[in-house]
C-alpha cells in the first residue's frame, strides 16, 4: 500500500511539474525568448493584489506595413533575426533586474513597480536615443520608427485587462510629438470608444433608411461657366452621435472592410439619383470617391457595370475619384482595374494631388482623365510665389499628359481668376456652391439657367 501511494506521489509530481512547465512555455515568446503579453498581465494583476502601483512603458518599435514590406523583401526568419537583435538594444538600456516584454509582432513592453514618472520618462528617452541607431541585423542596417506610450496602472482600478489597448493608444498619440514619448490621456479612450461605436453603426446604417445621404456640389467649367458636374458627398446622420463627418468614419471604414459594402452603397444611391435627374432632363456627369480596397478588388469593375445597366446610366456620365495613395500599394491591380474602367466609357480622376507622392513616373502610366489639385494649394495663392509656381507647373505638365484639371477648394474670385488665366479647366468650392441635398440642387441649376 505504501508503495503505491509513493507511486502516485511521484506521478503527480510528474503532472505538476509538466503542468508547470507548459505553463511556463505560454509565457514565453518563442521568437525573442521574452516573457509575452499574457505573463505581464498576471505580472500586472499580482501587482495590484498587493497595493502596488506600477508603470507600463510600451515601446513600439517597427509600424506594420514597414514590416510587411521587410518579410516580402527578406523574409520571416530576417524579420525574426530583427527583432533579436532589437531585444538585445533594449535590453542594454534597462535598469537590472527590469523585465522585457514582447506583447505583439513590434512592440514590447517594460513595467515598473512604484515609479515616478520622472523614472519613467527618463527611461522611455534613453530607450528611444538607442532606437534612433539603426539595429545591425545580418550586416544589414535597419533603422527603426519608434514611438513610447506611458500608462499608469492603479490598484483597484479595472484597467489591468487593457492595458495593452490603452498603451498602444498613448504610443499612436506619441507618433505626433518631436519626443516620440506620451503618457496615456483619458481623452484618448473616449476617441477609441467613440471610433469603437462609429465602426459597429456603419453596417446599421447601411441597411437603414435615415442616416446615410448624399449631398452634391457642382464643379464648373473656367472656359464657358456652365456647370459640368457634380462630385456626390457621403453624409451620416448618427441615431445617438449626430452629424458625423467623413473625414472621421470613413478612414474607420478604410481599414476594414466596410469601406466596399460604403462605396456600393453610394454607387447604387448616385446611380438613382442620376436616372432620376436624366428623367428630369438633367445631363450631369457624377463623381463618386473610391477607395484602395475598391480598386483592388477583381469584382468592383463587374458591380459597377451591374449597377450602371440597372439604371441605364451610360459609362460617360460617371467619373470615379481616387487619391495618389491608392497607387502604391498595388499598382499593377489598381492600373488594370483603371484601364477596364476607361476602355467602357468611365472618366477617372486622381483626388487631392499634390499631397501624396506626386511622382509623374507613375502618373504619366495612369488612364485617368481628369486631376483635382488640391485644396491646400489653392488656399494660399494670393499668399504664396510658391503656390503659384507649383500649381502652374501642375496645370501645364497634366494637360501635357492629357488630363483635365479641376482646381478644389476655390472659395474667392481672386482665386477663381487666377486658375482660369492659367488654363485650368474647371473649378470646385464654396465660391461656386457648398453641397446641397439633390433637390436644392436642381433649384441651383434652374438659378443659374434663369440668369443666364
Amino acid at each position: 500500500m505504501n508503495a503505491e501511494l509513493t507511486t502516485l506521489e511521484q506521478l503527480a509530481d510528474l503532472v505538476m511539474t509538466r503542468m508547470t512547465a507548459m505553463r511556463d512555455r505560454s509565457f514565453i515568446d518563442p521568437a525573442t525568448r521574452l516573457f509575452n503579453s499574457v505573463r505581464l498581465s498576471d505580472d500586472i494583476l499580482r501587482l495590484h493584489e498587493r497595493a502596488a502601483h506600477s508603470n507600463v512603458i510600451l515601446v513600439d518599435v517597427f509600424g506594420v506595413q514597414y514590416v510587411e514590406d521587410v518579410v516580402k523583401a527578406l523574409g520571416y526568419g530576417f524579420f525574426n533575426d530583427m527583432l533579436i537583435e532589437t531585444t538585445r538594444s533594449l535590453q542594454e538600456m534597462l535598469p537590472r533586474g527590469t523585465n522585457l516584454y514582447k506583447v505583439s509582432p513590434t512592440r514590447f513592453a517594460v513595467l515598473l513597480e512604484d515609479s515616478s514618472r520622472e523614472t519613467c520618462e527618463t527611461l522611455s528617452g534613453q530607450l528611444l536615443e538607442r532606437l534612433k541607431l539603426p539595429v545591425l541585423c545580418q550586416g544589414i542596417p535597419i533603422q527603426t520608427q519608434a514611438a513610447i506610450g506611458l500608462l499608469p496602472l492603479h490598484p483597484g482600478v479595472a484597467d489591468h485587462a487593457s492595458w495593452l489597448r490603452l498603451s498602444i493608444s498613448a504610443a499612436d498619440y506619441a507618433l505626433g510629438f518631436s519626443e516620440r514619448w506620451a503618457w496615456f490621456k483619458p481623452e484618448l479612450e473616449r476617441a477609441h470608444q467613440r471610433s469603437f461605436a462609429l465602426l459597429g453603426g456603419i453596417a446599421s446604417a447601411l441597411s437603414a433608411d435615415d442616416q446615410f445621404r448624399l449631398e452634391y456640389q457642382p464643379k464648373l467649367s473656367m472656359v464657358d461657366d456652365r456647370c459640368t458636374g457634380v462630385e456626390a458627398l457621403l453624409r451620416w446622420e448618427h441615431p445617438e452621435l449626430g452629424n458625423v463627418g467623413p473625414a472621421e468614419f470613413i478612414p474607420l471604414a478604410e481599414k476594414t472592410a466596410l469601406v466596399h459594402d460604403l462605396t456600393l452603397w453610394v454607387l447604387h444611391e448616385a446611380l438613382r439619383q442620376l436616372q432620376e435627374w436624366r428623367s428630369q432632363g438633367l445631363d450631369l456627369v457624377v463623381s463618386i470617391n473610391i477607395s484602395a480596397g475598391d480598386l483592388e478588388t477583381p469584382v468592383f469593375a463587374e458591380q459597377l457595370r451591374e449597377n450602371m445597366q440597372r439604371f441605364g446610366v451610360e459609362p460617360a456620365a460617371l467619373e470615379l475619384e481616387f487619391t495618389e495613395s491608392v497607387l502604391i500599394s498595388n499598382p499593377r491591380a489598381v492600373r488594370e482595374q483603371l484601364l477596364r474602367l476607361r476602355q467602357e466609357g468611365i472618366q477617372v480622376a486622381i483626388d487631392d494631388f499634390g499631397t501624396g507622392y506626386s511622382n509623374w513616373s507613375y502618373l504619366r502610366e495612369i488612364p485617368a482623365s481628369a486631376l483635382k489639385i488640391d485644396k491646400s494649394f489653392v488656399d494660399g495663392l494670393q499668399q504664396h510665389s510658391v503656390n503659384r509656381r507649383l500649381v502652374t507647373t501642375i496645370i501645364e505638365l497634366a494637360h501635357e499628359l492629357g488630363y483635365r484639371v479641376i482646381a478644389e477648394g476655390v472659395e474667392t474670385q481672386q482665386d477663381y481668376d487666377l486658375l482660369s488665366s492659367w488654363g485650368c479647366d474647371e473649378g470646385q468650392g464654396y465660391l461656386i456652391a457648398k453641397p446641397m441635398s439633390p433637390e436644392a440642387l436642381v433649384t441651383w441649376l434652374a438659378g443659374r439657367a434663369h440668369q443666364a
